[in-house]
């Protein structure tokens, strides 16, 4: 009887340690090439890619969910086994996540049509006229933060179709945007990526992405994601993802 309990006790153990890890879940908004549903409805993209690479180093399983940034945030805040794919590490958000490795990075940029003659040579010269961006990311805080107001000059969309199709329409003079997505995002709204240009680049904006996850994630998984991270950089198969979604290697892979 006392070997029967304790099987049955060991038993209950692993199952809840097999459920606990079966339970992960990667999430993020959609953002081709990186993170986006496919045609068959899946998650799909180079960061998924990455973190099923992560995964079947560290022996660990997840399911993907790609949703609305709003919902993201809300559900990685609530859900002690979600990670978001990718999160810009800001001094606000230090504490607020546990950051399990740098994934990939970004570039940002004010993008205006080519048709608008006015040169910016720095931010405050923007305030002059109406910049847009996407509500609730961090490029409108970071705007906000720098002395933009709404509705005055700073003009928040609810995604990145809104955005580019208020400033082909003159709606907005410029948009603060991530550009390494940029000529995606104008194909898939049905826009002509030549028609826009680079206007300003903004070296102070954060430009790391990493891997985020709950602050209440276990610590032993939590841990062996960013160790598994770490090996498939090394190994190259981390750079063998990004070459095969054509995308550059970041400066640094550490």
């Amino acid at each position: 009887m006392y070997l029967r309990v304790v099987v049955i006790i060991f038993v209950f153990i692993f199952c809840s340690n097999v459920g606990a890890v079966s339970s992960l879940t990667f999430i993020a908004e959609d953002l081709h090439p990186y993170h986006f549903k496919n045609k068959s409805g899946e998650a799909d993209g180079a960061s998924v890619d990455i973190a099923k690479a992560v995964l079947k180093e560290a022996k660990l399983q997840a399911k993907f969910e790609i949703m609305p940034m709003a919902r993201a945030f809300h559900q990685l805040a609530a859900n002690p086994n979600t990670i978001m794919l990718s999160l810009l590490k800001t001094p606000a958000r230090q504490s607020q996540f546990k950051w399990l490795g740098a994934v990939y990075f970004t570039d940002a940029y004010l993008v205006s049509l080519k048709s608008h003659k006015d040169e910016v040579t720095h931010l405050n010269h923007a305030k002059f006229y109406k910049v847009g961006t996407i509500r609730g990311y961090l490029s409108a805080k970071y705007l906000i933060r720098m002395g933009f107001e709404e509705d005055k000059n700073l003009i928040l969309a609810s995604y990145y179709q809104q955005a580019w199709q208020m400033l082909y329409k003159g709606r907005t003079d410029f948009v603060l945007m991530n550009t390494l997505t940029l000529d995606n995002e104008l194909k898939m709204s049905g826009l002509d990526p030549d028609l826009i240009t680079k206007r300003l680049h903004l070296a102070d904006f954060p430009s790391i992405l990493y891997f985020a996850a709950n602050n209440q994630l276990d610590e032993q998984t939590a841990n062996l994601i960013s160790q598994a991270l770490k090996t498939i950089k090394v190994s190259g198969e981390y750079q063998a993802i990004l070459k095969k979604w054509q995308l550059p290697l970041p400066p640094s892979i550490n």
